[in-house]
């Protein structure tokens, strides 16, 4: 019992980093009907800007941290209006676009390479690496507390924005119906501006607080960002909750695999599982079945 608490408390931390930028994917084509595979480049993005603010400029992590949620929140509005905008505007097929974000993801990745090296770099110690017991029947390192309440935290404050702002309410409309939302006035660009800076934000936690728990590199964003694709899929591609469900439950999956079958097998239970969903049920978990070609 105690092993199956770990285990599900180790899935819960990981889970939370899937979690967060699935829902990045998720809200990107919520709006715009196309996969944003450059999203896991901002995790990365958001990694080297946090480690930037603490070695160079001596910030403290709270600020370096809060300092990289907006940073990257405002890099993604730029990819979109540089990169996405123009082809939107032009009625291009999400073909382009989908192409187009694989073209941004390996620009990102490999700028960072030619400013920064391709070395793997180190966190500054901010927490303590002792473990918390939980009263004997677990422990939890600080950085897994940390990462799983600024998950849920995140969740909350999402909710409360889509539900309950006249913004949120827009992004709504908007990925319902983009033309009936334009006619009942609407700002279309303004919202998605809005959508990818969240998207952005949360994938942003996801980057900095993952890579204090491992190390920091430029291809930090590429498994973790196609496991999180994995996980919006199971859960449900355009559903928030779906792809929190998705991340958690390829995160818990994978941990207890790892601890029970075989950590060889650990990186492979996300697609396994994206595998069994697409056969049995395509619309994922808690989504709604959309005919789209990409």
């Amino acid at each position: 019992m105690k092993e199956f608490t770990q285990q599900l408390l180790n899935g819960l931390a990981i889970g939370s980093v899937y979690a967060l930028v699935a829902v990045g994917y998720t809200l990107v084509f919520g709006v715009l009907r196309f996969i944003n595979f450059a999203h896991g480049s901002v995790l990365t993005f958001a990694a080297y800007v946090s480690l930037f603010g603490m070695l160079a400029l001596k910030l403290p992590f709270a600020v370096a941290f809060g300092g990289s949620l907006v940073v990257s929140g405002l890099f993604s509005i730029m990819v979109e209006r540089q990169a996405y905008r123009p082809l939107r505007l032009q009625g291009a097929p999400n073909l382009n676009l989908l192409i187009t974000s694989i073209g941004v993801s390996l620009l990102v990745e490999n700028a960072i390479i030619v400013f920064y090296s391709a070395d793997f770099f180190v966190f500054p110690k901010v927490l303590s690496s002792s473990t918390i017991s939980l009263g004997g029947v677990a422990t939890i390192p600080p950085v897994d507390l940390l990462l799983t309440g600024v998950a849920i935290t995140l969740m909350v404050l999402l909710y409360v924005f889509v539900n309950y702002t006249k913004m949120g309410v827009a992004i709504q409309a908007l990925a319902y119906d983009r033309d009936a939302a334009a006619l009942m006035g609407i700002n279309i660009n303004l919202a998605i501006a809005y959508t990818f800076f969240i998207a952005g934000t949360m994938a942003s936690a996801a980057g900095v607080l993952i890579g204090m728990k491992f190390n920091v590199n430029p291809y930090l964003g590429g498994l973790f960002g196609v496991k999180s694709f994995a996980a919006a899929v199971v859960g449900g591609i355009g559903s928030i909750p779906g792809s929190y469900l998705g991340g958690y439950l390829i995160g818990i999956l994978e941990t207890m695999g790892a601890g029970y079958v075989s950590s060889n097998y650990k990186d492979a239970i996300a697609f396994v599982l994206l595998v069994l969903i697409l056969l049995f049920k395509p619309s994922g978990l808690l989504g709604r079945g959309l005919q789209e070609k990409v």
